[in-house]
């Protein structure tokens, strides 16, 4: 039974009762990939009915999704859930925790690969599978759908980067400065759209979400843990986000969809973009499209009018409603 945990007392629900009792349930894993080992999640009550992995975005962290979890688990649902390689508590070719660097984009599909290999797949068989994955995450998902078909019976692409916003330079440029820079020796430098952290500048006003309580509840957590302080690119994950796009829809890609698929749309998104979504969405067979008008990009920090809709839409879909 979906129930919101509403703003007005957020704060002292989520530290009060939620984190409690999701500290008690939790596993923490160690999945050895290369260069090291992710950090993931189990949560696997008694009685659970059916999975979801959850994907996090770039530069968050299992940790900002801790309200999904809650809901899920609510739900019935066992919940599994990873920091991407260069997020999190997960391994980092790069010293600096606030630059997010990825070598290729296909070691973020590998990474997920183990995590199912060795985790998920075993632990969940005669069990319904979901997948639940956002913005960055959703990009990795939409890959896995197209590598295995027979993974997920559900899936739920919350604002995924099929296309990322490129805002307000032209996307060829910035293909073309981050290749050339990558080409120089500068792959795992900071490109140049981006800056260090600086709390300061975290501010609610330019942020992805639209809740001031949700906003302000995982912001204290990232300016208090210097690994959740991921906030720039590398010129290497700049590069390799621009060129997932095109394999993202290729025809013969999404011909290879065979999973049940909701993309959740936010009307006010501005870190993806839109267009690319729509036809990602037409070219997947039965796909649907659910669009949150007055949603940031971060569709799950939303203000309570928007997730007394989105929450029971992803969880009634990933139960096979």
């Amino acid at each position: 039974m979906f129930a919101l945990i509403e703003e007005e007392n957020y704060e002292r629900e989520m530290a009060g009762r939620v984190e409690p009792e999701l500290s008690a349930l939790r596993r923490e894993l160690a999945v050895n990939v290369a260069g090291g080992a992710l950090y993931a999640e189990a949560y696997t009550p008694a009685g659970a009915s059916r999975a979801v992995v959850v994907l996090h975005g770039y530069t968050e962290s299992c940790e900002k999704f801790r309200e999904m979890i809650w809901y899920f688990l609510q739900d019935g649902f066992s919940v599994y859930c990873y920091d991407h390689r260069g997020h999190g508590r997960s391994p980092r070719a790069v010293a600096d925790t606030s630059i997010t660097h990825v070598d290729d984009f296909d070691d973020y599909l590998t990474d997920l690969e183990r995590l199912m290999e060795e985790v998920v797949l075993p632990e969940t068989q005669g069990m319904p599978r979901t997948l639940y994955a956002h913005s960055m995450g959703g990009a990795v998902g939409a890959l896995a759908l197209m590598a295995h078909p027979d993974w997920f019976d559900h899936a739920v692409l919350t604002a995924p980067m099929i296309a990322a916003s490129t805002a307000p330079f032209p996307r060829f440029m910035g293909r073309a400065i981050a290749g050339v820079m990558c080409l120089l020796g500068k792959g795992k430098e900071r490109a140049f759209i981006g800056k260090p952290f600086d709390a300061a500048s975290e501010t609610f006003e330019s942020g992805f979400s639209t809740s001031r309580a949700r906003f302000d509840y995982y912001e204290k957590k990232r300016v208090a843990h210097e690994r959740l302080q991921n906030c720039s690119p590398s010129y290497a994950w700049v590069r390799e986000s621009l060129a997932v796009t095109r394999r993202l829809l290729s025809r013969r890609e999404t011909d290879k969809i065979r999973t049940p698929l909701l993309l959740c749309q936010a009307g006010l998104d501005t870190v993806v973009c839109l267009p690319e979504q729509e036809r990602f969405v037409r070219q997947v067979a039965g796909a649907k499209l659910a669009r949150f008008e007055t949603a940031k990009h971060e569709i799950y920090g939303s203000e309570d009018e928007v997730m007394r809709a989105y929450v029971p839409q992803v969880l009634s879909f990933l139960e096979g409603a």
